[in-house]
Protein backbone atom coordinates (compact mmCIF):
# COMPACT_ATOMS: atom_id res chain seq x y z
CA UNK A 1 0.00 0.00 0.00
CA UNK A 2 2.82 2.41 0.94
CA UNK A 3 4.53 1.60 -2.36
CA UNK A 4 1.34 2.38 -4.32
CA UNK A 5 0.96 5.69 -2.49
CA UNK A 6 4.57 6.52 -3.29
CA UNK A 7 3.99 5.77 -6.97
CA UNK A 8 0.88 7.98 -7.00
CA UNK A 9 2.72 10.84 -5.33
CA UNK A 10 5.60 10.51 -7.80
CA UNK A 11 3.16 10.48 -10.74
CA UNK A 12 1.38 13.58 -9.41
CA UNK A 13 4.71 15.34 -9.07
CA UNK A 14 5.66 14.49 -12.64
CA UNK A 15 2.30 15.78 -13.92
CA UNK A 16 2.77 19.00 -11.98
CA UNK A 17 6.30 19.38 -13.35
CA UNK A 18 5.05 18.77 -16.89
CA UNK A 19 2.34 21.39 -16.42
CA UNK A 20 4.92 23.91 -15.19
CA UNK A 21 7.17 23.16 -18.14
CA UNK A 22 4.26 23.54 -20.58
CA UNK A 23 3.19 26.86 -19.02
CA UNK A 24 6.71 28.23 -19.27
CA UNK A 25 7.35 26.92 -22.78
CA UNK A 26 7.56 29.40 -25.68
CA UNK A 27 4.46 27.87 -27.26
CA UNK A 28 2.40 28.18 -24.07
CA UNK A 29 3.55 31.76 -23.56
CA UNK A 30 2.60 32.64 -27.11
CA UNK A 31 -1.09 31.77 -26.64
CA UNK A 32 -3.26 34.35 -24.88
CA UNK A 33 -6.86 33.50 -23.95
CA UNK A 34 -7.81 37.12 -23.23
CA UNK A 35 -6.76 38.00 -26.79
CA UNK A 36 -8.90 35.13 -28.12
CA UNK A 37 -11.83 36.46 -26.11
CA UNK A 38 -11.38 39.95 -27.59
CA UNK A 39 -11.10 38.51 -31.10
CA UNK A 40 -14.21 36.36 -30.67
CA UNK A 41 -16.15 39.32 -29.27
CA UNK A 42 -15.27 41.36 -32.35
CA UNK A 43 -16.05 38.57 -34.80
CA UNK A 44 -19.28 37.48 -33.08
CA UNK A 45 -20.58 41.02 -32.67
CA UNK A 46 -20.07 41.55 -36.39
CA UNK A 47 -21.89 38.29 -37.22
CA UNK A 48 -24.82 38.93 -34.88
CA UNK A 49 -25.33 42.50 -36.12
CA UNK A 50 -25.26 41.11 -39.66
CA UNK A 51 -28.13 38.79 -38.67
CA UNK A 52 -30.14 41.73 -37.32
CA UNK A 53 -29.74 43.51 -40.64
CA UNK A 54 -30.65 40.25 -42.40
CA UNK A 55 -33.97 40.12 -40.57
CA UNK A 56 -34.92 43.48 -42.04
CA UNK A 57 -33.72 42.36 -45.45
CA UNK A 58 -35.92 39.27 -45.20
CA UNK A 59 -38.90 41.58 -44.72
CA UNK A 60 -37.85 43.82 -47.61
CA UNK A 61 -37.63 40.79 -49.89
CA UNK A 62 -41.41 40.32 -49.66
CA UNK A 63 -42.28 44.02 -49.89
CA UNK A 64 -42.31 45.02 -46.21
CA UNK A 65 -40.02 48.02 -45.74
CA UNK A 66 -37.73 47.32 -42.75
CA UNK A 67 -37.30 50.93 -41.62
CA UNK A 68 -35.25 54.07 -41.96
CA UNK A 69 -31.94 53.05 -40.38
CA UNK A 70 -29.36 51.43 -42.64
CA UNK A 71 -27.46 48.80 -40.69
CA UNK A 72 -23.87 48.49 -41.87
CA UNK A 73 -22.71 45.68 -44.15
CA UNK A 74 -19.35 47.14 -45.13
CA UNK A 75 -16.66 44.51 -45.39
CA UNK A 76 -18.89 41.72 -46.71
CA UNK A 77 -18.40 40.82 -50.35
CA UNK A 78 -21.99 39.56 -50.74
CA UNK A 79 -25.41 39.43 -49.08
CA UNK A 80 -27.52 36.42 -48.10
CA UNK A 81 -29.23 34.42 -50.86
CA UNK A 82 -32.79 33.57 -49.89
CA UNK A 83 -35.77 31.31 -50.49
CA UNK A 84 -39.02 31.71 -48.57
CA UNK A 85 -42.47 30.32 -47.84
CA UNK A 86 -45.39 32.45 -46.64
CA UNK A 87 -48.36 31.28 -44.57
CA UNK A 88 -51.72 32.78 -43.67
CA UNK A 89 -53.42 32.77 -40.27
CA UNK A 90 -54.64 29.17 -40.78
CA UNK A 91 -51.19 27.86 -41.67
CA UNK A 92 -51.96 27.51 -45.37
CA UNK A 93 -49.25 28.47 -47.87
CA UNK A 94 -49.73 31.84 -49.57
CA UNK A 95 -48.33 31.32 -53.08
CA UNK A 96 -45.73 33.92 -53.97
CA UNK A 97 -46.45 35.65 -50.64
CA UNK A 98 -49.28 37.50 -52.38
CA UNK A 99 -51.50 39.09 -51.35
CA UNK A 100 -49.19 40.30 -48.59
CA UNK A 101 -52.19 41.38 -46.52
CA UNK A 102 -53.04 37.69 -45.93
CA UNK A 103 -49.51 36.71 -44.84
CA UNK A 104 -49.00 36.12 -41.11
CA UNK A 105 -45.81 34.02 -41.07
CA UNK A 106 -42.77 33.97 -43.35
CA UNK A 107 -40.10 31.26 -43.17
CA UNK A 108 -36.88 32.27 -44.91
CA UNK A 109 -33.97 29.93 -45.65
CA UNK A 110 -30.82 31.97 -46.26
CA UNK A 111 -27.24 31.16 -47.24
CA UNK A 112 -24.16 33.35 -47.01
CA UNK A 113 -20.92 32.16 -48.63
CA UNK A 114 -18.53 35.06 -49.03
CA UNK A 115 -15.50 36.86 -47.63
CA UNK A 116 -15.17 39.73 -45.20
CA UNK A 117 -12.48 42.29 -44.54
CA UNK A 118 -13.30 44.85 -41.90
CA UNK A 119 -12.14 47.04 -39.08
CA UNK A 120 -14.69 46.04 -36.50
CA UNK A 121 -13.86 46.75 -32.90
CA UNK A 122 -11.69 48.64 -30.46
CA UNK A 123 -10.82 46.44 -27.51
CA UNK A 124 -8.06 46.79 -24.98
CA UNK A 125 -6.83 50.02 -26.55
CA UNK A 126 -6.20 48.50 -29.99
CA UNK A 127 -8.45 48.44 -33.03
CA UNK A 128 -8.98 44.87 -34.20
CA UNK A 129 -9.26 44.18 -37.92
CA UNK A 130 -10.14 40.83 -39.42
CA UNK A 131 -10.56 39.09 -42.75
CA UNK A 132 -11.48 35.63 -43.95
CA UNK A 133 -14.13 33.29 -45.31
CA UNK A 134 -17.78 33.18 -44.25
CA UNK A 135 -20.11 30.17 -44.63
CA UNK A 136 -23.51 30.45 -42.93
CA UNK A 137 -26.92 28.77 -43.20
CA UNK A 138 -29.89 30.45 -41.54
CA UNK A 139 -33.58 29.67 -41.00
CA UNK A 140 -35.53 32.78 -40.01
CA UNK A 141 -39.20 32.65 -39.01
CA UNK A 142 -41.07 35.97 -38.98
CA UNK A 143 -44.43 36.40 -37.26
CA UNK A 144 -46.55 39.45 -38.05
CA UNK A 145 -48.47 40.51 -34.95
CA UNK A 146 -51.88 42.19 -35.35
CA UNK A 147 -54.16 44.03 -32.95
CA UNK A 148 -57.69 44.99 -34.00
CA UNK A 149 -56.80 44.32 -37.62
CA UNK A 150 -53.64 46.47 -37.65
CA UNK A 151 -50.08 45.14 -37.68
CA UNK A 152 -48.38 46.34 -34.51
CA UNK A 153 -45.08 44.44 -34.40
CA UNK A 154 -42.91 41.80 -36.09
CA UNK A 155 -41.10 39.00 -34.28
CA UNK A 156 -38.18 36.92 -35.58
CA UNK A 157 -36.94 33.58 -34.26
CA UNK A 158 -34.67 31.00 -35.82
CA UNK A 159 -31.31 29.28 -36.01
CA UNK A 160 -28.08 29.93 -37.89
CA UNK A 161 -24.99 27.74 -38.24
CA UNK A 162 -21.69 29.35 -39.15
CA UNK A 163 -18.33 28.00 -40.28
CA UNK A 164 -15.96 30.97 -40.56
CA UNK A 165 -12.20 31.16 -40.95
CA UNK A 166 -10.74 34.46 -39.82
CA UNK A 167 -7.35 36.14 -39.43
CA UNK A 168 -7.03 38.93 -36.84
CA UNK A 169 -4.58 41.77 -36.36
CA UNK A 170 -4.30 45.16 -34.68
CA UNK A 171 -4.79 48.08 -37.04
CA UNK A 172 -1.72 50.25 -37.51
CA UNK A 173 0.51 47.81 -35.62
CA UNK A 174 3.16 45.51 -37.06
CA UNK A 175 2.25 42.32 -35.23
CA UNK A 176 4.87 39.63 -34.74
CA UNK A 177 2.12 37.09 -34.03
CA UNK A 178 -0.49 35.92 -36.55
CA UNK A 179 -3.84 34.94 -35.04
CA UNK A 180 -6.27 32.73 -36.98
CA UNK A 181 -9.59 31.22 -35.91
CA UNK A 182 -11.56 28.32 -37.34
CA UNK A 183 -15.03 28.86 -35.90
CA UNK A 184 -18.02 26.54 -35.75
CA UNK A 185 -20.89 28.52 -34.27
CA UNK A 186 -24.61 28.13 -33.64
CA UNK A 187 -26.75 31.28 -33.35
CA UNK A 188 -30.19 31.00 -31.71
CA UNK A 189 -32.58 33.91 -32.31
CA UNK A 190 -35.36 34.16 -29.75
CA UNK A 191 -38.25 36.62 -29.95
CA UNK A 192 -36.39 39.52 -31.58
CA UNK A 193 -39.22 42.02 -32.00
CA UNK A 194 -39.65 45.37 -33.72
CA UNK A 195 -42.59 47.63 -32.94
CA UNK A 196 -44.31 49.42 -35.82
CA UNK A 197 -44.15 51.88 -37.44
CA UNK A 198 -40.49 51.30 -38.25
CA UNK A 199 -39.86 55.02 -38.84
CA UNK A 200 -40.02 55.56 -35.08
CA UNK A 201 -38.87 52.04 -34.07
CA UNK A 202 -35.78 51.26 -36.17
CA UNK A 203 -34.24 48.79 -33.68
CA UNK A 204 -35.50 45.70 -31.84
CA UNK A 205 -37.32 46.32 -28.58
CA UNK A 206 -37.08 42.83 -27.08
CA UNK A 207 -35.58 39.37 -27.52
CA UNK A 208 -32.04 38.06 -27.70
CA UNK A 209 -29.50 36.19 -29.81
CA UNK A 210 -27.22 33.55 -28.28
CA UNK A 211 -24.09 32.27 -30.01
CA UNK A 212 -22.22 29.12 -28.93
CA UNK A 213 -18.86 29.37 -30.66
CA UNK A 214 -16.31 26.55 -30.80
CA UNK A 215 -13.04 28.20 -31.81
CA UNK A 216 -9.83 26.52 -32.91
CA UNK A 217 -7.42 29.41 -32.35
CA UNK A 218 -3.84 29.38 -33.64
CA UNK A 219 -1.10 31.83 -32.66
CA UNK A 220 1.99 31.82 -34.87
CA UNK A 221 5.23 33.83 -34.79
CA UNK A 222 8.48 33.44 -36.73
CA UNK A 223 9.53 30.28 -34.88
CA UNK A 224 6.54 28.82 -33.03
CA UNK A 225 2.90 27.92 -33.58
CA UNK A 226 0.42 26.89 -30.89
CA UNK A 227 -3.28 26.02 -31.12
CA UNK A 228 -6.05 25.67 -28.59
CA UNK A 229 -9.75 24.84 -28.95
CA UNK A 230 -12.02 26.91 -26.74
CA UNK A 231 -15.79 27.38 -26.46
CA UNK A 232 -17.17 30.89 -26.02
CA UNK A 233 -20.73 31.84 -25.11
CA UNK A 234 -21.90 35.16 -26.55
CA UNK A 235 -25.26 36.86 -26.12
CA UNK A 236 -26.83 40.14 -27.21
CA UNK A 237 -29.97 41.33 -25.46
CA UNK A 238 -32.54 43.85 -26.67
CA UNK A 239 -33.87 46.56 -26.49
CA UNK A 240 -31.36 48.67 -28.36
CA UNK A 241 -31.04 52.35 -27.56
CA UNK A 242 -31.77 55.15 -30.05
CA UNK A 243 -28.27 54.81 -31.56
CA UNK A 244 -28.51 51.03 -31.99
CA UNK A 245 -26.37 50.04 -29.01
CA UNK A 246 -27.05 46.72 -27.27
CA UNK A 247 -25.38 44.80 -24.46
CA UNK A 248 -23.09 41.97 -25.60
CA UNK A 249 -21.80 39.47 -23.07
CA UNK A 250 -19.00 36.99 -23.72
CA UNK A 251 -18.33 34.54 -20.91
CA UNK A 252 -17.93 36.84 -17.87
CA UNK A 253 -17.27 40.05 -19.83
CA UNK A 254 -19.85 42.70 -20.72
CA UNK A 255 -19.39 44.82 -23.86
CA UNK A 256 -21.28 47.25 -26.10
CA UNK A 257 -22.26 46.32 -29.66
CA UNK A 258 -23.45 48.98 -32.09
CA UNK A 259 -25.83 47.48 -34.65
CA UNK A 260 -25.10 50.18 -37.23
CA UNK A 261 -21.29 50.01 -37.23
CA UNK A 262 -21.13 46.35 -36.02
CA UNK A 263 -18.32 47.37 -33.65
CA UNK A 264 -17.79 45.95 -30.16
CA UNK A 265 -16.39 48.34 -27.56
CA UNK A 266 -16.10 48.95 -23.83
CA UNK A 267 -15.56 45.35 -22.68
CA UNK A 268 -14.98 44.97 -18.96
Amino acid sequence: MRRNLLHLALAAGLVGLAACKETSSPAAALFNDSTVTADVAASSGDAMATMVKGMGDNETAVGMAPGVVSLGMAGLAADYSRSRTCYDSTGAVVAGCSPLSSVRKIVTAAMLNTTRNDTASTLGGATITFSGGVHRAWNDTLFRNFTAGSETSRTHSGLQTAFDTTTFQRAGVVDTVTRTHDEAATDSVRGVTWNLPRASNPFPVSGYIVRIDTVHATFTNATTSVSRTVIKNIKITFPADAQGNVVLTIDTKTCNLNLVTRRVTDCH
